[in-house]
């Protein structure tokens, strides 16, 4: 028999499926949400890259044996060879850009899963696809904007300049964008019958939130307009990471799934540039408590105990009913640091009876999982300006 347990962005939810010998034949799609992914229209150079997430909704440990991909045009690679149950990783997807592989182009990524069940090993292969169309007539130098770790509060510059050799008229004639916290503008820099040249300055506002910052730029070009045919849209993709002054990790903090009686004691790593002190952790369920040192350092060590034994009256009530408890709460830590007094993090458990392991199974889950949507595709912002060239002779862009 093999378990499936999912872990929403928000809440638990449970359920058990037996029987597992009638779909073993399709168990290991269950661990992506994402199966296929299309680069879409990318320039020469471009450092393209797509994470199919996968997360292991089962009870059993799932290794990942390997992948390999079946064209040269797509590299794959794995975060990880062994997936415990409700932990995640990834399949790493990175485009071959290099200029031996362009225009249309698709590969199969064969994913290699193996679980024990009942002491017997069990095999299955994944199938995952991406494509893209690599332009033979547009290089980006730097193929990524990499913005790295920026300090919250700070205004960060990169530039990026893309070369055409074709039309002596091709110009951009848009920049477009998801993030509100990122400006771009393209500033032509050279023109010849043959060659265009544009400076793309890339600035990450001083305003952004503390975490990853991920986009991409959609470049519109004047072909279209001309009617020819081809691609006429170039990306650009953008990546960093906003540093709050202290971190605290993992965030959300998962105590996992427990019966009660149990008690479970994991613990959370408090991180800043500077030395600081912890003054205090605080939780308004009291099922939590903390340890922690009084000394100061750049990295700090909370240690927290989830006791289910100190359930109150009416959840253990509840569970010895027979029905789960989702528990979410917040850990907040008060530190000495003037810029950053308090960080809050999100804490996650699942309290169940011991009886439902071994309960007549519902085909369904009782909660269905987040699907993760690429973050590629919100409506885009056309906001960011084209620059033309004082010397441009032919098809100077407007300004937008």
């Amino acid at each position: 028999m093999i378990y499936r347990i999912f872990f929403p962005a928000f809440v638990f939810g449970l359920f058990l499926i037996s029987g597992f010998a009638a779909a073993a034949e399709s168990w290991g799609i269950d661990l992506f949400q994402i199966k296929r992914h299309d680069f879409g229209r990318v320039a020469i150079g471009a450092d393209v890259v797509y994470r199919f997430e996968m997360e292991n909704v089962y009870q059993q440990d799932i290794k990942i044996l390997g992948v390999h991909s079946s064209c040269g045009c797509t590299l794959p690679s794995l975060s990880t060879n062994l997936l415990k149950s409700g932990e995640k990783g990834a399949v790493i997807a990175k485009f071959n850009t290099s200029g031996q592989h362009t225009r249309e182009k698709s590969a199969t990524l064969t994913v290699d899963l193996e679980t024990k069940v009942n002491g017997q090993r069990l095999h299955e292969s994944v199938l995952l696809f991406v494509s893209g169309y690599i332009r033979p007539d547009v290089v980006l130098t730097p193929g990524i904007v990499e913005f790295g770790s920026i300090p919250a509060g700070q205004t960060v510059v990169r530039t990026v300049q893309l070369e055409y050799a074709g039309r002596r008229d091709w110009a951009l004639t848009k920049v477009e964008r998801t993030n509100p916290f990122i400006h771009a503008k393209a500033e032509e820099i050279n023109r010849s019958n043959t060659e265009t040249a544009y400076r793309i300055t890339v600035t990450i506002k001083d305003n952004a939130p503390v975490g990853y910052v991920k986009d991409v730029l959609r470049f519109a070009t004047n072909e279209s307009s001309n009617g020819l045919s081809g691609a006429a849209e170039i990306m650009l993709p953008i990546q960093g990471v906003v540093m709050a002054p202290i971190q605290a990790k993992p965030a959300p903090f998962l105590v996992g799934v427990l019966s009660p009686g149990e008690t479970v004691s994991k613990n959370i790593v408090v991180r800043s540039e500077l030395p600081f002190r912890i003054i205090e952790v605080t939780s308004q369920d009291k099922r939590f408590r903390f340890t922690f040192s009084e000394q100061e350092s750049a990295i700090q060590l909370v240690s927290v105990l989830f006791s289910a034994k100190d359930s109150v009256k009416d959840s253990a009530k509840k569970t010895q009913t027979g029905d789960s408890q989702n528990i979410t709460d917040q850990i907040r830590i008060r530190t000495n640091l003037p810029e950053q007094e308090f960080v809050t993090l999100s804490a996650m458990a699942l309290l169940t009876p011991k009886e439902i392991l071994t309960a007549t199974p519902t085909p369904e889950p009782l909660i269905d999982p987040l699907i993760e949507q690429p973050w590629a595709e919100p409506p885009l912002t056309p906001e960011d300006p084209i620059i033309p060239s004082g010397k441009a002779k032919f098809g100077t862009p407007r300004i937008l």
